[in-house]
């Protein structure tokens, strides 16, 4: 029996270095994940900005100026690149509405490229169509980063206030459109 002490010490040691170990892997743990949370915030709020900026240049009255369609297209294919470089940290699903609202930004500024084309566009269809996407992207985003404290989004189509400043800008794009077409 005067092997009891010794293994007795040795069991407190190896449990002690085993709570250690234990807190140690916890700290990097939450180390970690704060970090990937400020990443992923950081990721989200970027897409969100970018998406706005492509937003802004996809307006019917920017196209509408010589190589106005030219520019949304080079910064739509820049913020692909963005989203590409930072994909890891955004969520899937984000990722994927970000990627679709891109796809329409192109589509949409090479419709103004030409005159030709500019006489075919039903600028209230676009319009509609445009803010639907990006309310779509901007839900999606807010919903990615995570955060339970984050207010709700509002969905364009429930928001009776949204809808009416929504008209009103289709109704001012449509006459900016219609006099520089006629």
């Amino acid at each position: 029996m005067d092997w009891l002490p010794a293994v007795m010490t040795l069991v407190g040691v190896l449990v002690g270095l085993g709570v250690q170990e234990f807190r140690i892997w916890r700290e990097r743990k939450d180390k970690y994940k704060d970090m990937v949370f400020e990443k992923r915030l950081d990721a989200h709020q970027g897409a969100y900005y970018q998406c706005m900026r492509v937003l802004n240049l996809i307006m019917p009255h920017v196209l509408m100026r010589d190589g106005g369609a030219s520019v949304a297209i080079k910064e739509a294919w820049n913020t692909y690149e963005w989203l590409d470089k930072n994909r890891l940290f955004l969520d899937d699903d984000s990722s994927l509405k970000i990627s679709r609202f891109l796809q329409y930004a192109c589509e949409t500024a090479s419709k103004y490229k030409d005159e030709e084309g500019r006489k075919n566009i039903n600028v209230e269809e676009e319009a509609r169509k445009l803010f639907e996407i990006i309310g779509d992207v901007s839900v999606s985003i807010r919903r990615g980063i995570g955060v339970e404290y984050l207010p709700e989004p509002k969905i364009l189509g429930d928001d009776i206030e949204a809808k009416k400043a929504l008209d009103k800008a289709i109704e001012g794009m449509k006459r900016f459109v219609e006099e520089e077409k006629g």
